[in-house]
């Protein structure tokens, strides 16, 4: 018995099978997995994503919106400056006029035929035009006039005796009278009057004084009530009657108060510049907008950046991306990117694949296309009977009569009837390997009758790379001929847990072979007899009678699996 496989299982070092082919599948599920995402676009969209969130320009921008704040702002110093102005009397006081009903009445009113009349009477009245008609009417009189003096004058030559004879005499009647009287006065007078400077005037100004011109004009001189009666006047009445017009009222207080005096001193100033300006720009959309996104506190949240931060950071959680990036770099799938499968097969089909397997050893066929059985056998291998597939590869030992040829180093080839049948199964014929890693999951159930063995041979059956032989021995090691008698250098293996599945394994690579159970190296030699190309075998040998209690016996294998290094 070997302390070896003792010392192993004791410490816990040889792991149950389950365990192994659990980790094997979850292993190569996440190799396949790795390649999956590796050639993903998901992959190269979070390495985009990353490479982005990482990035200086990236943190730079974030770092640039998360400052943006209200306060402190060109918005906040333009609503600042726009309240200030808000706040200022002159421009209440603008807007209180601007566009109110007084504002347009009075420009209404400004326009008005009477606002022109009483304006211009009103510089009529109040600069002295007035003053002075009204002085000039009121200065005259008849008394002292021209025309008194005219009618005077008038009246002096018409009372004369010289006038009063000519006037009385123009009647031829009294003329003719006067004429037949001696020393007539009158006529005397009629005559140094006629032709006289006095008559001449008489008869001028008795023109004038009859005249409608000097009577209107004598009347005029003597009215009292003639200024009353004037245009002047008239105006005057006018300008009082307009000047307590309700219109002009209204437009002569409004013109002199103090919030229209305010509007026509704000109206064009710089002041009311800015502030319509700012009012239109705080109103804006843009503007409001932007104070809207200054005072957000979530505007990063708000950027497409922001969204691509989180969905890298959703991505991050990831299951298979976590599991890529802690496999990323590691170790943990060299297996899987050193070696390939060069060879399998889980025997789950219902029969063997007679394409990858033969029934017969790569010797047995060559010299006789057949299989033969060696002196102290007690069995023949059949052509493929005593092999079950389905779920794993069985080779039974049975016990029944079968014919065959024995090899006999005296006589050859002879035929003989042997006791019991069993089988071999190789793959010779479809493949074989130098080095690598050949590796088989086997039932450990060994009958000391019978010697099942799995194995590497090559052209020749010996030497052979037993991954296990067990029976009568149980071990692993390389079968050797010395001088006729065999030999084999191993490692004895019945320490193993009888009925338990194990994977056999061996790694050669030139000269140097390690066997391992379970993946654990239990053994490991150098064989420069071990050459070329192995192909690999399965067979049961009966060398002692079978009890009949252990009939039928199996040798069951439920896969085999070779790799070798990837070019």
């Amino acid at each position: 018995m070997s302390f070896k496989i003792f010392s192993l299982q004791l410490l816990g070092k040889i792991k149950p099978v389950e365990t192994i082919e659990a980790r094997r599948k979850q292993l190569f599920d996440d190799f396949v997995e790795f390649q999956q995402v590796e050639r993903s676009d998901e992959l190269k969209k979070y390495l985009e994503l990353e490479s982005e969130v990482n990035s200086a320009g990236f943190k730079k921008k974030k770092e640039e919106i998360e400052s943006l704040k209200f306060k402190g702002s060109r918005e906040c110093n333009l609503l600042k400056e726009f309240s200030g102005l808000q706040k200022k009397n002159s421009l209440k006081d603008f807007f209180k006029i601007e566009g109110s009903a007084d504002l347009q009445r009075y420009t209404k009113l400004k326009t008005a035929e009477k606002f022109t009349e009483f304006f211009g009477l009103k510089k009529y009245v109040t600069e002295g035009a007035f003053a002075k008609e009204k002085k000039e009417i009121l200065a005259q009189i008849f008394k002292g006039s021209t025309e008194e003096k005219q009618w005077k004058e008038f009246l002096k030559l018409e009372n004369s005796n010289k006038i009063k004879a000519w006037v009385e005499l123009q009647n031829p009647i009294r003329l003719k009278e006067e004429e037949g009287k001696k020393h007539s006065k009158k006529l005397r007078l009629f005559k140094d009057g006629q032709n006289s400077q006095s008559l001449k005037r008489y008869i001028e100004l008795k023109a004038l004084v009859n005249s409608d011109a000097f009577k209107k004009r004598s009347d005029f001189l003597k009215d009292k009530t003639k200024f009353e009666k004037s245009e002047t006047s008239k105006k005057y009445q006018k300008f009082k009657q307009l000047e307590s017009d309700n219109d002009i009222i209204f437009f002569i207080a409004f013109e002199k108060s103090k919030l229209y005096k305010n509007y026509l001193a704000v109206k064009d100033s710089a002041e009311l510049k800015r502030y319509r300006e700012l009012n239109e720009t705080t109103a804006s959309t843009e503007f409001l907008e932007r104070k809207r996104y200054l005072e957000d506190p979530k505007k990063w949240e708000k950027t497409d950046e922001y969204k691509r931060q989180q969905q890298w950071l959703e991505m991050k959680k990831l299951p298979h991306l976590i599991k890529y990036f802690k496999n990323k770099g590691t170790s943990v799938f060299d297996f899987h990117r050193n070696w390939e499968i060069a060879f399998a097969d889980d025997f789950s089909a219902s029969k063997i694949d007679t394409e990858k397997w033969r029934f017969t050893s790569y010797v047995a066929n060559k010299m006789l296309g057949d299989n033969y059985s060696l002196t102290g056998d007690l069995h023949f291998f059949t052509k493929g009977n005593n092999v079950k597939t389905g779920k794993n590869l069985t080779i039974e030992v049975r016990k029944e009569k079968a014919a065959g040829r024995v090899w006999k180093t005296t006589a050859g080839f002879v035929p003989a009837e042997l006791e019991y049948t069993s089988g071999l199964v190789s793959t010779w014929n479809s493949f074989d390997m130098e080095d690598g890693i050949f590796e088989a999951k086997i039932k450990f159930e060994p009958v000391h009758s019978v010697v099942s063995s799995f194995y590497l041979a090559g052209n020749q059956d010996l030497p052979r790379v037993n991954l296990l032989e067990m029976g009568i021995k149980n071990r692993v090691g390389v079968l050797t001929l010395n001088y006729s008698k065999a030999n084999v250098d191993g490692l004895d293996i019945a320490n193993l847990k009888t009925g338990q599945w194990y994977i056999f394994s061996i790694e050669k690579l030139g000269s140097n072979i390690a066997w391992k159970i379970n993946e654990t190296e239990v053994f490991a030699s150098q064989y420069q007899g071990v050459k070329g190309k192995l192909h690999v075998s399965a067979s049961s040998l009966v060398v002692e009678e079978i009890p009949a209690s252990q009939l039928p016996v199996p040798f069951e294998i439920e896969w085999v699996k070779c790799w070798r290094k990837k070019q």
